[in-house]
């Protein structure tokens, strides 16, 4: 029998641990969609006596899909550290640092706490808790698995690229957990900068610390801080890797921004510690979400509020397009509040990209689902305005405590879109078939005749039903959502204002949909 070649086995070994995992996978989506199905059939007999209610939680893909990433690279990571042991007869004892600035990946509960700011605007009302963040049920995105190719060479210490020894693992796996967090202790001084106060919190891709400054930090706005919040990523190559994208992008931001007028989060400081890249931001309160679950009510904050809020995140929206940045992932979690809880900044920006050539390539599953716009959905090319949907979805779910579009699906939300707007365009329609059967290899949402194929759940038996639908009968009514949401104090011309710009920000054809110019511009947010 002949030898087989370690590219071989490294191909072997990368091809069984994938297949393993879309296995175990689908077991689990299928244990979800079944229970969401029976909750759906109860749920659905009193749909017409009460307005929808928050989303169950579901299945966190993301979370398997990074453990996934994870256990490939580390396949491929051991498989470096075997051809380094080999190929050398003695191995370094000390184990080498990387040096060069990189920041964390993707991080959906980056909670950093700001000193507050001397602001004339009046804070919200109490709202109520807003659902918990959710990602997509219906499918799991696997389109991401391709970074691993892209770092191959890398991962197997290839020329310009530290290989792994065998001292540095052992090192690295003292103050990593199981799943490759760091593990800190209180008091802990990280980069000899900062001390470690204690932990805010750990989300998929990072840990949060609160941190106490050796030495106070200036920051080039003049501020002087005693307290910063640091994010160390997950220690994991595909990460980290990701993760210096955000970093030249927040440095990009800030720099362009030297009075911090803006509304997008600042960038302290960045730094690698045990192999695990760290940044360090300004601290800030709390992100919007955590908010309304902290300080409840029956409804969502003051209309005033939010008009005040919307002009930050239209103001932060502005600063993006002017350098080129689309932010791919606007929602709640990731919006800060200072103390005072009258400022909000746009934070983590894992998922933002520069838009220099245009409309990007289709991916279905961009952007949290519940403020996933209709273009990203259909597969097609997305642009800036995917953003400026989220953020109406966002200010709606300020007001009134609810989300907008709750789809527990990608189908189930372009049914809420089209209950809402009216029937997608059919030049949409066309395009999105065309990307679903040639790009992705995936059933479209529409017939070749134009029909929506509405996937629904039988009322009685539970089990999965098609039906195809010519017409799409709009009854969502965005006035009355927003005036049953109006409480005695809210001024209701301002409420009405709401809705205007509301339902130019959910126009279906992104090429029409409300720019940020003329959102600034508009009464809601300009106000009298």
């Amino acid at each position: 029998m002949e030898d087989v070649s370690e590219p071989q086995k490294e191909a072997q070994l990368t091809q069984t641990l994938a297949k393993i995992a879309v296995q175990e996978i689908k077991k689990e989506e299928a244990t979800v969609d079944k229970e969401g199905e029976a909750t759906k059939a109860v749920s659905q007999e009193s749909d017409d006596k009460q307005e929808p209610t928050t989303p169950k939680p579901a299945l966190d893909v993301s979370s398997i899909k990074a453990d996934i990433l994870k256990a490939l690279a580390d396949a491929r990571s051991t498989i470096a550290v075997i051809k380094k042991s080999g190929a050398n007869t003695s191995v370094a004892t000390t184990p080498t640092a990387a040096t060069a600035p990189v920041t964390v990946g993707k991080e959906s509960e980056e909670n950093p706490v700001e000193s507050p700011k001397k602001e004339t605007t009046p804070s919200p009302q109490q709202p109520i808790p807003s659902p918990k963040k959710t990602v997509p049920t219906d499918e799991f995105d696997m389109f991401s698995m391709a970074a691993l190719d892209d770092h191959n060479d890398a991962m197997n210490g290839s020329t310009g690229v530290a290989a792994i020894t065998v001292d540095e693992v052992a090192l690295q796996s003292n103050c990593d957990d199981a799943e490759g967090y760091y593990s800190t202790t209180i008091g802990e001084v990280l980069n000899g900068k900062y001390r470690v106060l204690g932990t805010v919190g750990k989300g998929v891709f990072s840990t949060v610390l609160r941190c106490q400054c050796i030495t106070p930090l200036t920051t080039d706005t003049g501020h002087s801080l005693s307290v910063v919040a640091v994010k160390l990523i997950r220690n994991n190559d595909v990460m980290r890797d990701a993760a210096q994208t955000e970093l030249k992008l927040l440095k990009e931001l800030g720099k362009r921004d030297p009075r911090d007028k803006k509304h997008c989060i600042r960038l302290l400081d960045s730094f690698t510690h045990r192999n695990h890249v760290a940044m360090v931001f300004e601290p800030m309160q709390m992100n919007v979400r955590e908010a309304m679950k902290k300080f409840g009510g029956k409804g969502g904050i003051s209309i005033q509020a939010v008009r005040i809020f919307s002009k930050h995140l239209l103001v932060a929206l502005n600063h993006l397009e002017s350098c080129g940045v689309i932010h791919a992932d606007i929602k709640p979690d990731n919006m800060l509040l200072d103390e005072k809880q009258t400022t909000i900044k746009l934070c983590d920006f894992g998922s933002a990209f520069k838009a220099d050539n245009g409309k990007q390539d289709p991916t279905p599953y961009l952007v949290s689902r519940f403020y996933r716009a209709p273009e990203i959905v259909l597969g097609l090319a997305y642009d800036k305005a995917v953003d400026m949907w989220s953020v109406g979805c966002c200010l709606y779910e300020m007001f009134t405590g609810k989300v907008m579009f709750p789809g527990s699906t990608n189908n189930e939300m372009l049914k809420f879109f089209m209950e809402l707007k009216g029937k997608i365009p059919n030049k949409l329609i066309k395009k999105h078939r065309q990307a679903y059967i040639d790009q992705f290899e995936m059933e479209p949402h529409f017939t070749e005749d134009l029909k929506f194929c509405s996937r629904e759940s039988d009322r009685v038996t539970g089990k999965p039903v098609l039906r195809l639908m010519d017409t799409i009968k709009t009854k969502n009514d965005l006035v009355g959502s927003l005036m049953a949401a109006k409480s005695a104090t809210d001024d209701r011309k301002q409420v009405l204002e709401l809705r205007s710009l509301l339902d130019r920000m959910f126009t279906l054809d992104p090429t029409k949909r409300i720019t940020v110019r003329d959102a600034l511009a508009h009464p809601f947010v300009k106000g009298s």
